[in-house]
């Protein structure tokens, strides 16, 4: 019998059919920067690829992968799953003088 998922913020046993799933997909923005004709003309592709290449060197597969995309998936119970809704990236929270 497999063993039964644990939720990935409180480490509870997870139901079968009673949890959620929370997936993240992060990448680099898609769209291409605005360039104007005289900046292609004066870009020197041989260049650009050779300091693009050697960038690459210093980096890790994983570092080069993350610059492209990356795929997150979290089990969550429900009692974590409000938590997470009302801020996904537990961001502080701003505390005003005088209030709880």
């Amino acid at each position: 019998m497999p063993e039964r998922p644990l939720c990935d913020v409180c480490h509870t046993p997870l139901a079968p059919h009673a949890f959620y799933v929370v997936k993240i997909d992060v990448f680099a923005d898609p769209s291409i920067p605005a360039m104007t004709t005289e900046e292609l003309e004066e870009m020197d592709p041989d260049k650009t690829y050779a300091d693009l290449m050697e960038q690459m060197k210093h980096m890790t597969a994983e570092d080069l992968q993350d610059q492209v995309h990356r795929r997150f998936e979290y089990k969550l119970c429900p009692r974590c799953h409000p938590q997470f809704l009302a801020n996904p990236l537990g961001l502080p929270r701003d505390s005003r003088p005088g209030r709880n």
